[in-house]
Order: C-alpha cells, then structure tokens, then sequence
C-alpha cells in the first residue's frame, strides 16, 4: 500500500518472481501466489515474501518496506 496515490503507472517486483502493478491515482494492488495443497496430517504452508524493486510510480524518493509479508 502507498501512502499517496502513484503519479504513473507502477510495477512492484517480489522476491518469489510475482509483479504487482499498483494504476496511476491508485494506493495498492494485488497478486496471486499459488500454494500447495493443504493437508489435514501435514501442517499448513507458509508463504513469505520481501520486495526487491520497484519501477514507475512517478515518485521523488520511494522507499519500500524490506519487512517480509508472511501469510500461513
């Protein structure tokens, strides 16, 4: 999420290869990533990711959040 809207078009690059794309006069975006099947004898899956670069965005100094996003 982005504290003020994206002037231009933006791409945000993930750690696990997923691109969010984040519109002009828009905050946030979304992506997809595809897990492995659940199994009730097996314990859950984690999924964490970090970003790694951004282009576009129309922005003076943009400074991503390196905290990983972790979801299970």
């Amino acid at each position: 999420t982005l504290t003020n809207p994206a002037g231009t078009p933006m791409t945000v690059t993930l750690s696990n290869g997923s691109v969010i794309t984040i519109e002009a006069g828009q905050t946030s975006g979304s992506v997809n990533v595809p897990t492995a099947a659940n199994d009730v004898y097996v314990n859950g899956s984690t999924v964490s990711t970090t970003i790694t670069g951004t282009t576009g965005g129309n922005f003076e100094n943009l400074v991503p959040n390196t905290t990983p996003a972790v979801t299970t």
